[in-house]
């Protein structure tokens, strides 16, 4: 199963809407014990350095988000996998030359995987 959630231009912390989505739609569909692959983005906007560093805090602020929810549901058997891929090009989900495609970079995706 895959999910994303956007992100404000710069920002690290998810919008209310989105962390509300993640602590109740998205951390119910996490099966015992699954694989959470998250996976921050960013634009090609600023600092190489900082859009890397930008995309990491986002994947680790929604690892954030789904770990309460999970604990407040009394579960610790989910495995998490977080990476920041920052402005890679070739990771990059959509290109960058419009700000529309700028726009749809600022994102996490959520990668859910079943326990084999």
């Amino acid at each position: 199963m895959r999910y994303s959630i956007l992100y404000e231009f710069n920002n690290a912390k998810a919008i209310m809407i989105y962390q509300r989505y993640l602590a109740d739609i998205v951390s119910t569909q996490i099966p015992i014990g699954g694989t959470v692959m998250i996976h921050g983005y960013t634009d090609i906007i600023g600092g190489e350095a900082h859009n890397l560093e930008l995309s990491l805090a986002r994947a680790n602020n929604v690892k954030t988000i789904l770990e309460n929810a999970l604990s407040k549901a009394g579960r610790s058997d989910v495995k998490f996998e977080v990476t920041g891929s920052g402005e890679d090009q070739s990771l990059a989900p959509f290109d960058n030359k419009f700000p529309e495609e700028r726009f749809y970079n600022r994102t996490v995706i959520i990668d859910i995987i079943r326990a084999k």
